[in-house]
């Protein structure tokens, strides 16, 4: 593994961390900056979801596939103004998490299906990380969304 591949995996790893706090500050009652959990962990997973959703946009630029390019550039779009239209139109903390899970299992599934592979293997061990890291950060919104129903 090369050192840009092992920067993707500490910040992807470490990108989960504001996740844990923020349901952590959720489960306990805490609010930080005049927010409660729930409200940072929403805004968190927005700015997140929005950022992966760019990616696809990302690799369509260099991938030479026109109708893989195109299907990821509308999906990237659609899912950043699926999650920003949540926000804008006030969803209820629980909803919101079910739309932001959704996004981020979409995410995933049109890498999944629309990577073109590389000989070196990068974009299997790439993909790999991905779903694992994208399974643990669904478990977390289910987890958020699991507490408020209790409450």
């Amino acid at each position: 593994m090369d050192r840009f591949q092992r920067l993707m995996y500490w910040l992807a790893w470490l990108g989960i961390m504001p996740f844990i706090i923020t349901l952590s500050l959720s489960i306990r009652d805490q609010s930080l900056f005049d927010n409660t959990g729930e409200q940072l962990f929403i805004i968190y997973s927005v700015v997140i979801s929005s950022f992966m959703a760019g990616s696809l946009w990302g690799q369509a630029v260099y991938s030479e596939n026109q109708s893989r390019n195109i299907f990821k550039v509308l999906a990237s779009n659609v899912i950043a103004l699926s999650v920003f239209g949540g926000l804008m139109a006030r969803l209820a903390n629980h909803q919101m998490l079910v739309l932001l899970a959704i996004s981020y299992l979409a995410t995933l599934i049109i890498e999944c299906v629309h990577t073109e592979p590389l000989a070196d293997g990068r974009v299997k061990s790439y993909l790999s990380m991905r779903a694992t890291v994208t399974l643990v950060v669904f478990i977390l919104h289910c987890f958020l969304y699991a507490s408020l129903k209790m409450t």
